[in-house]
């Protein structure tokens, strides 16, 4: 066994990847399974094991476009651009994937500033006590937060977060990971005492009958793909370990493409899949599928069975360190996809570029706005539909490279082969189609509340439009409408500016640094007549 070769791999990929889980976490690890319990029964660990498999697969395209010539323009605009010859294309995915992220930190820093209420409980209903605090007010006893201490806080956590990326991109990475590799060893191991001799908590017998309705018996095959892809919403943000991992290279001198890194997002999958089926896992172990879809927080209720654990107290510790991890985690994403379209507008490309102070900035200031504005709910109806089309996007072009543009998939470091590489690949569209279709047939409270970012749903004491003909498809079109008008104005203000774009048919940015600075008599190649075409605007 090369030992070398492992650690090499570890240190390569131990904080891109966490910075991946932190923004698939936020808070609600410990609210598993429920979404999926409800409708594939006690089979719920499968759709969970399945579904991790299917995050793996579009893990590997965004791996693919991370160890890509794209580090300088993200793993959305730069690949979807080049591949598809088309920056217009590139550059509305980019779009709709900046107002997934910035929704989310918006809504993550409505939810801190609130003091990380959780949502309310079936006893809070039943005993008429909906308006008691709960979260880190309840603990500390100092009460909910009036609406101007709360904007506040909201606008300080986004500083805060602000400053932690500032400080420079390895450290606001590591700031985000170490919580996450510490909820996943954490909550993961008090997951593993169920096993041990003596606990006698876990029952199998819990899991028969594996059918135990009617309608689960009837159609058993049809509940499990159910269960997965509600499942699916579970890994929304493992993504940011692509960017994350993009963000190292460009930092470390001389840049590069390592295969090593670029994996990180696989490993994020990974190791979200692992956990997630565990939870579901130990909490139908402990609480039988009846008693279970009724529980308010299944995992930290199993815990608190068998170990003396206050699951509340639990629950509020985990989705509070998540969520703070989720805020730092998903300002990668988003600021690098800013500061990726710098292309069509280099303003955005001014100051320091690690870390990118004025993507940062934007990013951070934008979420702070929604919150302390109280547009977080509008915001929400683009969330999830922008980051599953990105994610659509994403894999679409990963698996065409090989065809539509041999030479940049020639230059990616991680190239999945042969049969298992082509089902890999194939997978990722399967998986990125099923997000998208699912979100634009559910209202975004649904498909907000089957990721782990539910928690934080807690701070809006109303229901967001169910029909999505009238919340989210407009929403997500009026979004890329206003983004394509952006798209006319950064070209007249390019065409006055006397800027010029270059070909996309041509070389990698890094290949034409190469040869721009190399004799070029050297080349004998020719000259594909594509490259020579005037630019997209």
């Amino acid at each position: 066994m090369d030992t070398g070769r492992l650690r090499r791999v570890v240190r390569g990929t131990a904080r891109p990847a966490g910075v991946g889980i932190a923004a698939m976490l936020g808070g609600g690890l410990l609210y598993l399974p429920n979404g999926v319990a409800q409708g594939a029964g006690p089979q719920a660990p499968l759709a969970y094991l399945l579904a991790g498999g299917g995050a793996v697969c579009l893990a590997v395209a965004f791996a693919v476009v991370a160890a890509g010539p794209f580090d300088e323009r993200g793993p959305v605009y730069g690949p979807v651009a080049r591949v598809w010859d088309s920056r217009r294309l590139g550059a509305l995915t980019a779009w709709g994937a900046l107002a997934g992220y910035v929704a989310l930190l918006a809504l993550l820093a409505e939810w801190l500033g609130r003091l990380a209420p959780l949502p309310a409980s079936t006893g809070a209903y039943v005993s008429g006590t909906l308006g008691a605090p709960t979260g880190l007010a309840a603990l500390s006893g100092v009460g909910f937060p009036g609406p101007l201490v709360g904007d506040a806080l909201a606008a300080t956590v986004c500083l805060l977060a602000l400053g932690i990326h500032l400080a420079g991109t390895r450290r606001a990475a590591v700031a985000a990971a170490v919580p996450a590799w510490g909820v996943v060893l954490g909550v993961g191991a008090l997951l593993l005492a169920a096993f041990l001799p003596g606990i006698g908590e876990f029952v199998p017998a819990n899991f028969d009958p594996l059918y135990p309705t009617s309608g689960l018996r009837r159609a058993p095959l049809r509940s499990l793909v159910g269960g997965v892809g509600v499942a699916l919403f579970t890994f929304v943000g493992v993504e940011a370990a692509a960017y994350a991992a993009a963000a190292d290279r460009d930092e470390m001198a001389g840049g590069g493409r390592d295969g090593d890194a670029a994996s990180a997002p696989v490993v994020a999958a990974a190791v979200a899949g692992a956990l997630v089926t565990l939870a579901a896992f130990v909490a139908l172990g402990v609480i039988d599928w009846t008693r279970l879809t009724l529980a308010d927080i299944p995992a930290a209720d199993a815990v608190g069975a068998y170990l003396p654990v206050n699951p509340v107290v639990l629950t509020v510790v985990v989705s509070t360190g998540a969520g703070l991890a989720a805020l730092v985690a998903l300002g990668v994403p988003a600021a690098r996809t800013i500061a990726g379209l710098g292309e069509l507008y280099p303003p955005l490309e001014r100051g320091p570029t690690e870390p990118p102070v004025v993507a940062l900035v934007v990013v951070y200031g934008a979420a702070a706005a929604l919150a302390v504005a109280d547009l977080v709910a509008p915001a929400l109806y683009v969330a999830v539909p922008g980051l599953a089309l990105s994610y659509l996007a994403v894999a679409t072009t990963a698996a065409a490279m090989p065809v539509r543009r041999p030479d940049l998939w020639a230059e990616c470091g991680v190239r999945p082969t042969g049969a298992l590489g082509r089902v890999a690949l194939a997978g990722a569209v399967a998986v990125a189609a099923a997000l998208f279709g699912v979100t634009l047939a559910s209202d975004p409270a649904t498909t907000l509340g089957l990721t782990l970012h539910r928690v934080a749903l807690s701070v809006f004491e109303f229901e967001l439009v169910s029909d999505p003909l009238g919340g989210i498809v407009p929403a997500i079109v009026a979004w890329e409408l206003i983004g394509l008008g952006l798209l006319l104005l950064v070209r007249d203000y390019r065409e006055s500016a006397g800027i010029e774009l270059p070909a996309l048919g041509g070389p990698a940015e890094n290949d034409r640094r190469e040869t721009d600075s190399s004799d070029p008599t050297d080349s004998t190649e020719a000259t594909d007549p594509a490259d020579e075409a005037a630019p997209e605007p």
